[in-house]
């Protein structure tokens, strides 16, 4: 039985990883081709994930409920993921740190919540690893991959900023976190967006 239990951990991680690439290579657009950002990410992310693998397979007396803790963050991450996936239907992403002009905003599906609904699940799936074994280094990983989405976001967030949507996204901003819901801001948006009453 103890198996079992990084086994679950290793199928999860891997079908997150799947995922992920899988997007990169379907759903995401390069419009500058691989860039350096995009490089730093699939370097970053490549040894986060062999990271995580170690943390596991070195993690064989894991408890149980450590071992589905860290399931339901990385199901809740692909949850996440293939809401957002789901929201774009058949209109594609430019991938990270790409310098073109966004031409729509997106702020329906999880986007109604988080602004970067793609970048939260993916530090799901990282959270998730240290969830599952408790190895402290992996915190050390995790940073990392915060500090390199933080960045991808905020340059996302700029290019907004300096487009034709500059208005339409601060609005956007003020009732919505970059990667944790604000539910105080939601409410309060949506109680002004909700028509007086009589």
């Amino acid at each position: 039985m103890m198996l079992t239990w990084p086994l679950l951990s290793i199928g999860l991680l891997v079908a997150s990883l799947a995922s992920f690439s899988w997007a990169m290579r379907k759903f995401f657009f390069k419009p500058s081709g691989d860039n350096a950002g995009m490089k730093i990410i699939r370097a970053c992310s490549s040894l986060s994930a062999f990271l995580n693998v170690v943390a596991i397979l070195a993690t064989p007396e894991v408890s149980a409920r450590q071992t589905l803790m860290g399931a339901a963050l990385y199901v809740s991450g692909l949850v996440l993921f293939y809401w957002a996936i789901r929201t774009h239907g058949k209109r594609s992403l430019s991938a990270a740190f790409s310098p073109d002009s966004p031409n729509h905003l997106v702020n329906w599906g999880p986007y109604r919540f988080i602004r970067h609904p793609f970048y939260s699940s993916y530090l799901m799936t990282w959270m998730a690893g240290f969830v599952a074994t408790g190895r402290w280094w992996l915190l050390l990983s995790f940073a990392v991959m915060v500090v390199v989405y933080v960045r991808a976001a905020k340059m996302e967030e700029d290019k907004f900023a300096s487009s034709p949507l500059a208005d339409a996204y601060r609005i956007y901003q003020e009732s919505t976190g970059r990667f944790l819901p604000r539910p105080i801001a939601w409410i309060k948006r949506k109680e002004a967006d909700a028509p007086g009453l009589a």
